[in-house]
């Protein structure tokens, strides 16, 4: 365990600092949509963010497994394919602290104070989810059910343990990511 956040706590740091750059973005992006009091346009603009986010997490990773796929087969040991998830878990856990504070305060009846900062710092930390947060579903907005900030984490995990196996394997999920090398045969990409 020790050996897995000495290897891993640098990439998991960086996927929050990623997190915390696109909240900022899907934030700005919100609050201009809602200026312009269009709802589609909030929560299209939100779901571009949330896309967006999920692209770099996946860069991140399919790079992090693709030295460890290297590594796996050069010394011929396992690849660990559920580090890419674990990784995802540890970059995601100031959002579940923050979930299980939004829903010991529902739970608690402590809506007023702890449930109203944490809900706040939820909000601005996830800020590429807030335009999602903000539609109406019967009565109350998404924001306004509590397991609402446990399923907005599980994407960033998802992606993040798929990229790492992807990238493990040196599959490619476009050409895209793959540098230029002029030196090798069909620039080094796949026919």
């Amino acid at each position: 365990m020790k050996e897995f956040f000495k290897k891993y706590s640098y990439i998991s740091v960086r996927l929050f600092v990623t997190q915390f750059a696109i909240a900022l973005f899907g934030l700005g992006m919100v609050f201009v949509s809602a200026y312009a009091g269009n709802q589609k346009l909030r929560v299209g603009s939100s779901i571009g963010a949330i896309v967006f986010y999920l692209f770099l997490i996946y860069v991140h990773m399919w790079e992090t497994g693709a030295k460890d796929g290297i590594s796996a087969t050069a010394r011929g040991t396992a690849r660990g394919l559920w580090r890419g998830f674990a990784i995802g878990a540890v970059a995601n856990t100031p959002n579940l602290i923050l979930a299980l504070l939004i829903a010991g305060a529902k739970i608690s009846g402590a809506v007023g104070s702890l449930g109203q900062v944490a809900t706040s710092v939820a909000l601005m930390l996830e800020g590429m989810y807030f335009g999602l947060l903000s539609v109406q579903l019967g009565e109350t907005v998404l924001s306004g059910y509590v397991v609402s900030y446990f399923l907005i984490i599980l994407p960033a995990v998802l992606v993040a343990g798929l990229a790492y196996i992807i990238g493990s394997y040196n599959l490619h999920a476009t050409n895209i990511l793959i540098p230029k090398n002029k030196d090798v045969k069909n620039n080094g990409r796949p026919k």
